[in-house]
Formats: structure tokens, sequence, C-alpha cells
């Protein structure tokens, strides 16, 4: 099935209150400010020590005696999420279909899914420090003893836990760890940019909606707070009450409630929260969907061909802020390569394709340094036309790439046709690709 969603019983206007959800009905770095020396976490740790601690056991309820009725009917199981198959292969757990998937990802895909298990693995770290530091007499995976004034605190052992190994521990973790990422949203609590979140009951159930969402959250009060990134608000105004209305067009009777969870790729969207949107070659191409593909192995590549010149030109970049994040985007319209990738190959191409001395390398990239300082509008004609050629010779590279992948993914799906589960992935991952190919075509053509 599709899991949960949220559902209107009745037509509700436009910009009308949906629901109230009390302060104290959170999970957030306040309300589980209760553990001993839980600043040293960040949210996301704290929150995903909670829930580890007092993750149900199968065909059982959470026994949190506060969040216990939430946290047992949080998803149980994240075998489709990409990163559930990476920790998998990382402790040999992994099943072929899962090395096949990943072996079928774009590379900018797998990419970013490495970094995601790297914050994974460093939360897990924090979170086992904490726990197994003596001061705190909490040894895993023995039973929990601590001693703050709480006598209710869940035991480990009583789910199974202590006869457990460590490493079903850490798949524990990425249950908790990966609740934590695909369901909390900015919430401006006033406490430091990357703790301004909650995973926030009834809300969570809300789907996502790339178009025309239907509901957004605003403070008690105040106005929207639902953002995709991760800031602060000056000031911020504590852990207050969270109150969702209609957007612009209201909702009809049996209509689902959605939101929108940001304006990202699907690489985004996949790596962080497991699916993709399933769009048309038209809302890429159009701009209409915010289409994208990272190049940087593509442009690494290109640099490490250049021997001692690429050398300088990876040093240079990495100095002066502009290494790696090259992207090529179809929106907004027209078409068109990121600033960051524009700016790297304006200094590959300042350089002439024959060796030259190292004085002479920063003689070369004066004038582009001029650039990026607002000096000089560009480099020169030339290098203009260059940057634009090897633009397009990097959109092949994506649009070939990308239809060996849908064509490697196809093959895949004649090979095993009687798993539906894994079908339904193959399905999201040619997605992945059919997005990147658009992408190249339509800068490609602008």
């Amino acid at each position: 099935g599709a899991g949960y969603g949220l559902f209107a019983i009745a037509d509700v206007p436009r910009h009308a209150p949906l629901l109230t959800l009390p302060s104290k009905a959170k999970l957030n770095a306040i309300t589980l400010g209760h553990y001993p020396h839980s600043k040293r976490l960040t949210a996301t740790q704290v929150i995903s020590l909670h829930l580890l601690l007092y993750r149900p056991a199968l065909g059982c309820e959470s026994d949190d005696p506060h969040f216990g009725p939430y946290i047992s009917i949080l998803p149980r199981d994240f075998g489709d999420h990409p990163l559930t198959w990476i920790v998998h292969r990382s402790l040999g757990r992994g099943s072929h279909k899962e090395h096949r998937l990943l072996d079928l990802l774009p590379p900018s895909v797998l990419a970013d899914l490495l970094l995601l298990e790297r914050r994974f693995r460093k939360d897990w770290e924090a979170v086992r420090q904490f726990m197994v530091r003596p001061m705190r007499t909490l040894q895993l995976p023995a039973v929990i003893k601590y001693d703050f004034g709480q006598d209710n605190l869940p035991e480990l052992s009583s789910r199974c836990h202590k006869t457990r190994s460590p490493s079903d521990l850490i798949l524990d973790f990425v249950w908790a760890w990966l609740n934590v990422n695909t369901r909390c949203l900015y919430d401006d609590l006033g406490l430091d940019k990357d703790d301004n979140m909650s995973l926030c009951p009834v809300f969570d159930f809300a789907n996502h909606a790339w178009m025309q969402p239907t509901m957004e959250p605003v403070r008690a009060g105040g106005s929207a707070i639902w953002q995709a990134g991760r800031r602060r608000s000056p000031g911020g105004t504590g852990n207050s009450d969270l109150v969702c209305v209609s957007c612009d067009r209201g909702i009809a009777r049996d209509q689902e409630v959605t939101l929108r969870y940001g304006w990202h790729p699907n690489r985004t969207l996949f790596v962080e929260y497991g699916f993709a949107n399933a769009i048309t070659s038209e809302e890429l191409m159009s701009g209409a969907y915010p289409g994208e593909v990272n190049v940087q192995d593509i442009v690494t590549r290109l640099m490490d061909c250049r021997g001692e010149t690429g050398a300088f030109v990876k040093r240079t970049l990495d100095t002066e802020g502009y290494w790696g994040d090259w992207t090529i985007h179809c929106s907004p319209s027209p078409a068109h390569a990121s600033f960051r990738l524009i700016t790297a190959l304006r200094l590959y191409h300042s350089f002439p394709p024959c060796p030259i001395r190292p004085e002479d390398m920063n003689t070369a990239s004066r004038r582009w340094r001029d650039t990026i300082l607002g000096y000089e509008n560009d480099v020169s004609e030339e290098n203009e036309r260059a940057c634009r050629e090897t633009i397009g010779g990097i959109c092949e590279v994506v649009i070939s790439r990308a239809e060996r992948g849908i064509k490697s993914v196809k093959e895949e799906m004649k090979r095993d046709e009687g798993d539906e589960w894994y079908k339904c992935v193959l399905r999201t991952v040619e997605l992945l690709w059919f997005e990147e190919r658009a992408v190249g075509e339509a800068v490609l053509l602008a």
C-alpha cells in the first residue's frame, strides 16, 4: 500500500485552520530535554535516540508513556529506502536485489546517498558514545539505568536488544534515524540552526505534492514556517503550538490533504525520503519542475586529464570556495548550467591545453579572479565559447549515460517480473535516469 494519508471529511475553505498541535505533543530538542547532557546531541541525534529506546517490538506498541501512541504508528520498516540498502551492504546483509539497485543508480544519486550515509554514521557514533559513557551508567546492550529522576525509562533488554548483535542495533538506529530524517519539519524553536526541527504527530502523515499542495503549517498566530532547508529566524519564538491551514484553493470533501516537502529534484527526494515524483518530459523541458543533475564526476574527470594544470585548477577552486556542487538545471527556464559550474569551467579554460609553468598559471588566472570578484563579466569571448562547448559536451555525456541507465533498468525489469516491490523501486530508479536525460536535453537545446 501507499501508507498513511490525511483526507478531508468535509469541504474546507481557503486559509482555514485544519488542526492545532499543542507544543508539548511535538518531539524536539526541548520536549526531549530531560536526557542528561542532551545539549551535547543535535536535535536529529536526541530524537533518534528517543525513538531507538522506545522502538516497539514486533507486534507490540511502544511503551513510551507520553509519545507511545504516536511512535507505535510510525513506519515499522524502511526496506525501500536506499539508506537501508547501503547500510545492509556495509554490514554484509544486503540482498542481491539491494546490491543490484545500488548498481543501477545514477552516479549523482549514489554520490548524494554516500553523503547521507556519512551523516547517518556521524549521528550513530554520537548517540552510541552518549549511551556508553560511564558517567551516564548506560551500557549497551544492557538494561538502561539512569539516575536523574525518571524511573520509567525503557529497558532495551525488554525488546530483545540484549541478545542482539551490534549490527542489529545499528539497523534499529537506521529505523529511528530515517523516521526523523523523513518526517521532521523545520520548526523555529530559537535554538541553533540545525536544532530547529520537530516531529509533529498527525501533521506528518500528510503526503507530498509537488504541485498545488492543500495544506501548510503556520505558528499559532504567525506566518508559514514550512521550509525545505534548515534555517534560523532571528530571535526564535520557542516551542509553540503548530497550526495547519488550508492553502489558496481550499480543500474539497474526500480530497487528500497534502503539503510540499520542498522544491527539490527527484535526486534529493529519493535520497532523503525514498521516493520520486512521476513527472513528464514536458514538465521538465518547460522548467515547470525543478529538474537538476549534479555533474561533478564528469567535470572532475576533465580536470584529472589535465595533469599539473588540472591540479592547479582544483586547488584554486577549493581555496576560493568553488569546488564541487556543479549542476545543470531545467528550472527556472531557460535551462542552464549553475554559476558554480560556469565559474569552474571559466578557470579550467583559462589555460592552454599544453603544459605551462606554475608562475604562468597564476598570471593566467588573474582575469578569472576578477570575474568572481565582480570586476569583470567574463574572462574573454574565447573563454566563454569554450565553456559553452564544454557544457554541451557534459550534456551529451549526461544524455548518453541516462539512456544506458534506462536501458539497464528495463532489462532488469524483464529479468525479474514476479516481485512487485522490486519492480516498483526499479520504476523509481528509471524516473531518476529519465530526469537526468531530460535535463541534459533541455540544457543542450537552450
